[in-house]
């Protein structure tokens, strides 16, 4: 992200005109401006429906200038498989400023769609009023608004001969372990009536929005609410075809109501099989937070006979074993290490949970690999909580 030397009176903005014609992604917005018009609007009545739209609203309040004086209305609607709100407000009766605001939030972000006075977009100094007005302007005591500017990439688009554009919102954001792709964009257009700016925030910029109305398509009602319908045939059939981290959400859901049902042994290995490669996780992850382990030891002991695999691997099944107590599977590590000495989430695991002499004693006798000073480290801590070491040295192992 572009960093800015913010002015003390106004949010920089920082125009580039370019040439090109309307995106698919700004086709996108114009369609959920036209869609919102067509909808019959209501009260929010469902507690769904109150936490989102008190969770836009709070975006809302800590970015953008123009005052919400009202609740909104809203409607809901399902979009391949994906439950979407829609919000209106009414900003202003004067045409000849920001007028509208639509809020069209899904599972993976929000967007405010904007409507303001015709010729927003025409020049320079009338682009930099629009985003001045939106925007919250820095504080008195110097401090800024999380939005410390915009910057805007603009063109004439060749067929329409309107103005059309796209960018981004200047902000800081918290550094992340992965690269989730851009936190927020916008879009903007005109037609002979008026301008238009949508500006969406990913899901990753929204802290604080309530965790089961992210990532998960049902939301209206909740998926917490559908599943206890389904059939346990469907649970499993639904959590086979899944597995990756955009679903991990639905998958934690779906896999708490699958243990509450009547779930063979059987039925759990051919799941955890069915779904690899799992790089969430998610059904193994599920029955160590709800202490389920002791009651599918046998199914996990089984499973872990098959864990082998490297660093590469995400949320492998030894490192998710790893931090509980209810169950302890060195043996089966050291099993899986005699067939394959370099699947170090084993090896991890076995010198965490390793309780006897001979259980360290096979861990050393493996094959060194190029890195064994690591393994040398889970070897040290091996050594010191079973009380093999004295005064800093090792002990004579008989």
């Amino acid at each position: 992200m572009l960093i800015v030397t913010c002015a003390l009176a106004q949010a920089d903005v920082d125009i580039r005109r370019v040439s090109g014609r309307a995106s698919d992604r700004l086709k996108e917005a114009e369609r959920r401006w036209r869609t919102a018009q067509q909808r019959s609007w209501r009260d929010p009545i469902s507690p769904e429906e109150l936490a989102v739209v008190a969770a836009v609203t709070k975006i809302y309040s800590e970015l953008f200038q123009p005052e919400l004086r009202s609740a909104p209305r809203i409607a809901t609607l399902t979009e391949k498989g994906q439950d979407i709100l829609l919000a209106r407000w009414t900003l202003s009766g004067d045409k000849n400023r920001i007028s509208d605001l639509i809020v069209w939030d899904t599972p993976q972000g929000t967007s405010f769609i904007f409507r303001l006075a015709p010729g927003s977009w025409s020049v320079d100094p009338a682009i930099r009023s629009s985003f001045e007005r939106l925007l919250l302007p820095p504080r008195s005591d110097g401090e800024t608004p999380p939005a410390k500017g915009a910057t805007v990439n603009i063109a004439r688009d060749p067929y329409t001969k309107h103005w059309v554009g796209a960018g981004g919102i200047l902000m800081n954001y918290g550094p992340r372990q992965f690269d989730v792709g851009l936190m927020n964009w916008f879009d903007l257009w005109e037609t002979n009536a008026a301008s238009f700016l949508a500006v969406t925030f990913s899901q990753f910029a929204t802290p604080g929005f309530p965790s089961n109305m992210r990532s998960i398509g049902e939301r209206f009602p909740s998926l917490e609410s559908r599943v206890g319908q389904w059939s346990k045939e469907q649970l499993l059939n639904e959590l086979a075809h899944s597995g990756g981290f955009e679903s991990s959400g639905r998958d934690r859901v779906m896999a708490k109501e699958l243990l509450r049902r009547n779930l063979t042994d059987d039925e759990l290995v051919s799941l955890l099989k069915t779904r690899e490669p799992d790089p969430s996780g998610s059904v193994l992850s599920i029955i160590v937070e709800v202490h389920q382990v002791t009651r599918f030891m046998s199914a996990i002991r089984t499973y872990l006979q098959t864990a082998t695999g490297n660093e590469g691997k995400a949320n492998h099944p030894f490192d998710i074993l790893g931090p509980t107590d209810e169950a302890n599977f060195t043996d089966v590590a050291i099993e899986v290490l005699r067939h394959d000495y370099r699947a170090n989430p084993a090896f991890r695991y076995a010198a965490r949970h390793g309780a006897t002499l001979a259980e360290y004693r096979a861990l050393t006798e493996l094959p060194l690999l190029d890195v064994s000073y690591v393994r040398e480290g889970y070897l040290s801590q091996m050594r010191r909580r079973l009380g093999l070491v004295t005064d800093g040295n090792p002990k004579l192992l008989k």
